[in-house]
């Protein structure tokens, strides 16, 4: 998936030398809690969070809280950006966000911003690749990694005229060459579904075997 699929666009920035009680003005208007930061020719510059605002701010009791208030943007900004492309895939810069511990990611197309990812932005998106969403059966199988297991499957629920709704894949921790295939599928009871897929030789895992 690509992440111009996904991005926020267009993005709400402000200016370098705009303040802090404008950016808490625009994150709980907006209800944002990320900030691109541009400079006079719109080319990025930085990024603020809820968490940056919150550390320039003094305490309640600092007779300078309106002085900080008006304190600009580029004197607290991040200027270390991690940024993508909208052709970027939305797995690689999903990297990024486990990586560097990150809220957002501004999208570029050269220096110019043209929209931005969110954490939320990528939840969305995990639940729509394993159709969460949508309601079905989850169905987990313990398979020998091996060519052409997927159609073997596949095959299966075809024969029981049952839609597959999404498919993920993982390492079985604890056998080695083993991979553990995440099926959701279009029926509430799965039984009928299990009991065939046991019958053509498959590991169908119960909850025992999942904890």
């Amino acid at each position: 998936m690509l992440v111009e699929r996904i991005m926020t666009s267009p993005v709400e920035t402000l200016h370098v030398n705009d303040t802090i009680h404008e950016a808490m003005n625009m994150m709980s208007r907006l209800s944002i809690r990320h900030i691109p930061i541009v400079d006079d020719d719109d080319n990025l510059a930085g990024i603020i969070s809820d968490k940056d605002v919150n550390l320039a701010l003094p305490s309640i009791a600092n007779n300078d809280a309106e002085l900080s208030l008006d304190l600009e943007l580029g004197r607290i900004m991040r200027q270390q950006v991690t940024t993508c492309h909208p052709l970027d895939f939305v797995e690689e810069i999903a990297k990024d966000f486990y990586h560097f511990a990150i809220g957002a990611i501004p999208v570029m197309r050269g220096k110019k911003i043209v929209g931005i990812v969110t954490q939320k932005d990528m939840l969305n998106t995990f639940l729509e690749l394993t159709g969460i969403k949508e309601p079905g059966s989850i169905i987990e199988i313990d398979i020998k990694d091996r060519m052409g297991v997927i159609y073997d499957i596949g095959k299966v629920f075809k024969n029981l005229n049952i839609k597959i709704v999404s498919i993920s894949i993982y390492p079985n921790a604890g056998k080695k060459d083993h991979k553990i295939i995440v099926l959701r599928i279009d029926a509430m009871n799965p039984l009928i579904a299990i009991e065939k897929l046991r019958e053509s030789g498959f590991h169908v895992l119960d909850p025992s075997e999942m904890s």
